[in-house]
């Protein structure tokens, strides 16, 4: 099945930014390598005619359009009334009870998927991933209970390399607090 028979996709919202608004302007830059958005996120536009229809709505797809990795993020909500940047192009899924869009971004960021997209992007400095390409993509559609497992399965994948990084780091901590004992012995 084609991303365009079961979403849509337009691109994101064009503005200068203030220091303070009333419309958070979210941008590439904050959201972590966790896929969170930073919590210290402000308003940074004014709230202008005709920007409701750029609203960002809870389970939207923000995928980024330009760069390296074509890497997709799920909005949760969190802050608003929000807009994606034009760094982004923005998912909406049409019938969550046939796709879920934290499955559909666990999709697109998947390596296969990814090399797919990067193979049909525009551009050899900076690649550019078109809505017209997005919207051809063939999407896996499993069953709902399938995706919620497949989405539960991605959630403990990614707190067991959150844990694994904290080992690390108490380990490195300890083992240089070792070595510094050692030293002023």
């Amino acid at each position: 099945m084609k991303l365009k028979d079961i979403a849509s996709i337009n691109s994101g919202y064009f503005s200068s930014t203030i220091k303070e608004g009333d419309v958070y302007y979210l941008q590439a830059r904050d959201f972590d390598e966790n896929k969170k958005i930073n919590l210290n996120l402000k308003p940074s536009l004014s709230y202008v005619k005709n920007i409701e229809k750029h609203f960002l709505s809870k389970g939207d797809i923000l995928i980024v359009a330009k760069g390296a990795s074509f890497q997709s993020v799920v909005y949760d909500g969190t802050y608003g009334p929000a807009v994606a940047s034009t760094v982004f192009l923005v998912i909406r899924v049409k019938d969550r009870n046939k796709l879920l869009p934290h499955f559909l971004s666990w999709f697109l960021n998947l390596q296969k998927t990814q090399l797919v997209l990067l193979s049909k992007g525009e551009g050899t400095a900076m690649p550019t991933l078109s809505k017209k390409i997005l919207l051809e993509l063939d999407i896996v559609t499993p069953s709902i209970i399938l995706q919620n497992n497949i989405i539960k399965i991605e959630e403990l994948r990614q707190k067991e390399k959150f844990l694994q990084k904290m080992i690390v780091d108490l380990i490195e901590k300890r083992n240089n607090q070792l070595i510094i004992n050692a030293i002023n012995k």
